[in-house]
């Protein structure tokens, strides 16, 4: 979870949630109004969006959400059934985080789930040599 989340107001133009995807280099902003969740933005929701277009036009509505205690696993369930790319996460209905599929993929690659043992990891390449299969072995 990253506990920075952009936002934008639902009443934003598209134009300026369009520039905050550019400056910050993310692909999704969370929609408050009055500091509850209204919605998420992707970036791909403004592919045929006029500029002056208020995000409240283009945004995921009502938005899926997660607290903050709930598993990884559960994140991926809900991201995986309901084919989104984010989950704002809340605590008692207040935004404190987001978890993107960049997330979940970076803690997979980490082995965070399933740690590998400590020390050298082994290589194919550093097995030893291969057995001949049982019915070909040399009697």
């Amino acid at each position: 979870m990253r506990k920075e989340v952009r936002t934008i107001k639902p009443t934003d133009s598209a134009s300026l949630a369009r520039e905050l995807f550019r400056r910050y280099d993310i692909h999704h902003l969370v929609v408050v109004d009055k500091k509850n969740v209204r919605g998420v933005l992707a970036d791909r929701d403004l592919i045929d969006v006029d500029t002056d277009t208020p995000v409240q036009r283009a945004m995921a509505h009502p938005p899926v959400t997660i607290e903050s205690d709930e598993t990884i696993r559960k994140a991926a369930g809900l991201m995986s059934g309901h084919a989104i790319g984010s989950l704002p996460v809340v605590d008692g209905g207040k935004l404190v985080g987001i978890v993107t599929t960049h997330d979940l993929i970076a803690l997979l690659a980490k082995g965070a789930i399933h740690p590998g043992p400590e020390g050298e990891r082994p290589v194919l390449a550093k097995r030893g040599p291969r057995m001949k299969p049982v019915g070909m072995r040399a009697r």
